[in-house]
């Protein structure tokens, strides 16, 4: 499990490396694009830009066209990967809380419930008790594998949420809204 999760951390670091510089060579075209459109607007539409200077036109150019997918995606992967020893440990502690107080009963209950009369399995044709015991200790791995699901959904979910929600506009209505706010 060390090695697993050694792997996928230094998977994730070069990946934010990788991440990191092309940010930084997206930064240099964004002030190269926001140069040339503050020359265009103000070639053409100067009273459009009434009280805004070029450092916030840049801002707003900046936030328009600067690309956010790749981020929440990397802090996505990385939340996922971050939350699964606690996701892992948390489930093992239900379960746990869950076969103590009785919610879910013990494996060797449920195959005694299995047996009929001479001693073999109702879904097994001929198996012994003990090999129901193993079938049944396995089914714990149902409720990790949805509760890891779970907890991943929501992950995703509240990442959604928050790219959705942070969207930015057209470059017209950004100019407006921070020409508003000032």
């Amino acid at each position: 499990m060390g090695v697993f999760f050694l792997t996928i951390t230094t998977a994730l670091v070069a990946m934010g490396v990788f991440y990191w510089r092309w940010r930084e060579n997206i930064k240099a075209e964004i002030v190269e694009g926001s140069a040339i459109e503050w020359a265009l607007y103000q070639k053409n539409e100067p009273e459009f830009l009434d009280g805004i200077s070029e450092a916030e036109f840049r801002e707003v150019y900046a936030r328009v066209h600067t690309p956010r997918f790749p981020g929440y995606a990397l802090a996505t992967i990385t939340t996922f990967f971050a939350s699964l020893p606690v996701t892992l440990g948390a489930l093992t502690a239900l379960l746990w809380v869950a076969e103590k107080s009785g919610i879910i009963p013990e494996p060797v209950d449920v195959a005694d419930r299995l047996l009929l009369d001479n001693g073999e399995v109702r879904f097994f044709k001929h198996a012994p008790p003990e090999a129901a015991l193993y079938y049944i200790e396995d089914i714990g791995g149902f409720y990790y594998f949805f509760g890891v699901l779970i907890v991943w959904l929501l992950i995703v979910a509240f990442y959604m949420r928050r790219y959705h929600s942070s969207r930015p506009g057209y470059m017209r209505e950004e100019i407006i809204r921070s020409r508003e706010s000032t």
